[in-house]
């Protein structure tokens, strides 16, 4: 049985672990899911992209295990400046939150920490408080493995496998560009060069297995440049449970 626990720790690339006495259990580490929903054509969202990557560049072993998200929607792409990352499903996945949070409009830019909490998106301080609040929790299900590779071509074949509480939740798979450089040459923020990190390309949700794959196709995405994100959310009250990255092999 340790022989075996063993092997399933040498498979895992969700981060550094260190090796366990027999009979110890690894205490799960705080996790805080940070999606920002942007867009290029917003004059008031570069300031959140900035926040975004430096809360990613500024992180340290005190944090909670941060990962963050840019999703990018589609509603401001009739004001001259067509997002070439933005995507209308990624603005459905904002008004989602919005029933969770019984607002009835939308806006730009917007934080959602762990599902729960959401906040205006360039505002440092609240996030810093939001991320304190996630530190204080543990979560319930958490990714044994979460692999990524190339195969059969230019498929990309993610592998997990989960324990803990997950009923009752879904499981998400964002493939991200790590980092993106884009000058804007219309729009509000015409004539500006904006950087975002890990800019959502592909999302996926599927009902949790105990182990399972799922398949991204990325197309022109370079492989040093993409990274896979997972986490596990409850269906109810958008509550995510559980996350994990993974680089690509």
């Amino acid at each position: 049985m340790i022989m075996k626990w063993m092997f399933l720790l040498s498979l895992v690339t969700v981060g550094s672990l260190a090796f366990l006495k027999p009979g110890e259990v690894e205490k799960p580490e705080p996790v805080a899911v940070i999606e920002l929903f942007t867009s290029q054509g917003c004059s008031s969202c570069p300031a959140a992209d900035r926040l975004l990557s430096k809360t990613i560049s500024n992180l340290n072993t005190k944090d909670p295990k941060i990962l963050a998200l840019s999703f990018h929607v589609d509603y401001w792409n009739h004001l001259g400046w067509a997002d070439p990352f933005s995507d209308k499903a990624y603005t459905r996945r904002q008004y989602e939150y919005a029933k969770v949070f019984h607002s009835k409009s939308v806006y730009t830019p917007q934080m959602v920490i762990n599902g729960t909490r959401e906040i205006v998106g360039s505002n440092e301080a609240n996030l810093k408080n939001a991320l304190q609040e996630a530190a204080k929790r543990t979560p319930v299900t958490t990714f044994e493995i979460l692999n990524a590779k190339i195969e059969d071509g230019n498929l990309l074949k993610v592998k997990y496998a989960l324990a803990g509480d997950y009923q009752g939740c879904k499981v998400n798979f964002a493939l991200v560009s790590r980092h993106e450089t884009t000058p804007i040459k219309r729009g509000e923020n015409g004539g500006k060069t904006l950087t975002s990190d890990n800019v959502v390309r592909q999302f996926i949700r599927v009902d949790p297995k105990q182990s399972g794959e799922v398949l991204f196709n990325p197309t022109t995405l370079k492989r040093e440049n993409m990274a896979v994100i997972a986490y596990v959310q409850k269906q109810t009250d958008y509550q995510i449970v559980g996350a994990a990255r993974t680089e690509i092999h």
